[in-house]
Order: C-alpha cells, then sequence, then structure tokens
C-alpha cells in the first residue's frame, strides 16, 4: 500500500473567522492619582457598554473582551461594523460630552476599527490573539490619531475615529455605512519604533480646533440618535474619508484621553446579512 504523499513544506490549515475589532484607551491616565485609576477603568467600560445599547448594538456579541485598565477592546461578528461605525460612534461621542461636563476627570477617546481572520479559543491563554488584532492597537497608537486628538479642543472632541483601509473600501465605499466618504480622510498610520506603516482613515464626529480646515456635516440620523442617548449616561465625574467591503468579522479599537488634574467573549449573533 503506498505511503501517503508528506511534504517537508509546512501544511496548510484552516483559515480562522473574521472579525472585526474594537478598541478604546485613557490618554494621559498615569496624570492621575493612582486612587482614581480603577474608578476610570470602570467609566470607560460603561460609557462604551451604554453607548452600544443607545446605538441599538445590544446584541451584538463581544468576543475575547479585554480591559486594559485605561481601555478596552473586543472583537464581533463583522456584519456589525457599518453600525460600529455609524451611529455607535456618534452616539459614543455624545455620552462623552455629557460625562465630560461633570466634575471628574475628563474622557477623551481614540478609537480603531478593523477587520481580519482571528483565532477563538474561549478560556485559553492567547484567546482572538492575532495580527489583525495588534493592528488594531497599532492604528489606534498611530502618530494620526493621536496627532488627531491634541489638535482638537478638549472640550469639544472628546473622540477622534481610526480605520483600516480594507474597512473603509469595504463599508464606507462600499456603502454600507451612513457616513459619506467625505467625512473620512486618508492618512499614513504609523507609530515610532514599530514596524507599522498603513494607510487609514480618520473620522472626527464633532471637529473643532485645527479639525474645522475639514468641516463635516453630521447626518441628521446620527444626530437624532445622539440626541436620544444623551440621556443614557448622568453626568457624573467625570476630516476625515473613507472605503469599505462586506466581510464575515470585523475590528475596533478606541483610545481615551484624560482632563489634566495636574497630578504631577462570549459570542453574540451578529445582525442579518447586510
Amino acid at each position: 500500500m503506498p505511503e501517503p504523499f508528506r511534504s517537508a513544506m509546512p501544511e496548510s490549515r484552516p483559515l480562522p473567522p473574521y472579525f472585526g475589532l474594537l478598541a478604546v484607551d485613557a490618554k494621559d491616565s498615569t496624570r492621575l492619582p493612582s486612587v482614581q485609576h480603577a474608578p476610570l477603568s470602570r467609566a470607560i467600560a460603561e460609557i462604551i457598554h451604554r453607548s452600544l445599547e443607545a446605538a441599538g448594538l445590544k446584541e451584538m456579541r463581544r468576543e475575547f473582551e479585554n480591559n486594559s485598565g485605561d481601555g478596552l477592546s473586543f472583537g464581533f461578528d463583522p456584519s456589525w461594523v457599518p453600525f460600529v461605525i455609524s451611529p455607535f460612534t456618534e452616539v459614543l461621542n455624545k455620552l462623552l460630552q455629557r460625562h465630560n461636563a461633570g466634575t471628574g476627570p475628563r474622557i477623551r477617546l481614540r478609537m480603531s476599527v478593523h477587520i481580519g481572520p482571528v483565532p477563538v479559543t474561549p478560556g485559553l491563554p492567547g484567546d482572538g490573539n492575532a495580527a489583525p488584532r495588534s493592528e488594531t492597537h497599532r492604528l489606534l497608537d498611530s502618530e494620526p490619531a493621536r496627532s488627531c486628538l491634541a489638535r482638537a479642543d478638549a472640550h469639544a472632541t472628546p473622540l477622534v475615529v481610526i480605520v483600516s483601509d480594507a474597512v473603509h473600501h469595504a463599508v464606507v465605499v462600499g456603502g454600507y455605512c451612513a457616513l459619506q466618504r467625505s467625512r473620512f480622510t486618508e492618512v499614513r498610520a504609523e507609530v515610532a519604533g514599530k514596524d507599522f506603516a498603513q494607510t487609514a482613515w480618520m473620522y472626527v464626529p464633532s471637529p473643532s480646533g485645527e479639525l474645522l480646515h475639514q468641516p463635516a456635516a453630521q447626518p441628521e440620523s446620527a444626530k437624532g440618535l445622539a440626541e436620544e442617548a444623551d440621556d443614557a449616561v448622568p453626568a457624573g465625574p467625570q476630516s476625515c474619508r473613507t472605503r469599505f467591503q462586506h466581510v464575515e468579522y470585523g475590528v475596533a479599537v478606541m483610545d481615551s484621553t484624560m482632563r489634566d488634574v495636574h497630578h504631577h467573549t462570549v459570542h453574540h449573533q451578529g445582525p442579518g446579512r447586510l
């Protein structure tokens, strides 16, 4: 009986499922005294979860969710990606503004959204770890994302969003997202000291300061949802273009910036096919 063919080359293996990826991070959290770190972590997670619910994404399952202390990240069914970009970002922006009107540390976020194949091993080390997840965080830490938030008014702009070229092409250019392509600005996402350089796209729900060089009107549908979300979180301490195409899974990431205080995955069912 002939022996089965054995190649010296590595064997092929199935491609993992595609996910959408989302992450958030609190900038300048180290400026806060240690006693405020835990409340900050809880506040970020609460605002994100409330925003998802207010934006109609309560049924979106979150996979390999991770709370980094000053940020949050998770994967989700990629069919939700258009809705994560809009209306979720507009609702989140509004709730952050409401939170920042309080007396506690101001929270400003950088958010990144990406898609790609990610292995899922619930309960085991390394669950959700793969290149797309790392790229999501690289987008979050990239110079354009940090610069965009720094050039905006701290009171008027609590959120900036950076999406990968793949997401922009499939979702925005593909026409699945409510936002127009004119709302996004192409950037070269690079991270100092890291071997990472990709085309990406910035979107700012409420541009201000230097960002007003490229103003963009907020869609009426998004305004309505954001206004409804105004009561979702009680007050307390507290110009860009795009492309996109439909995929099996997506990814998003967010990062937050704190007000200066001078203290020098469960698997959720996605919506129907788009």
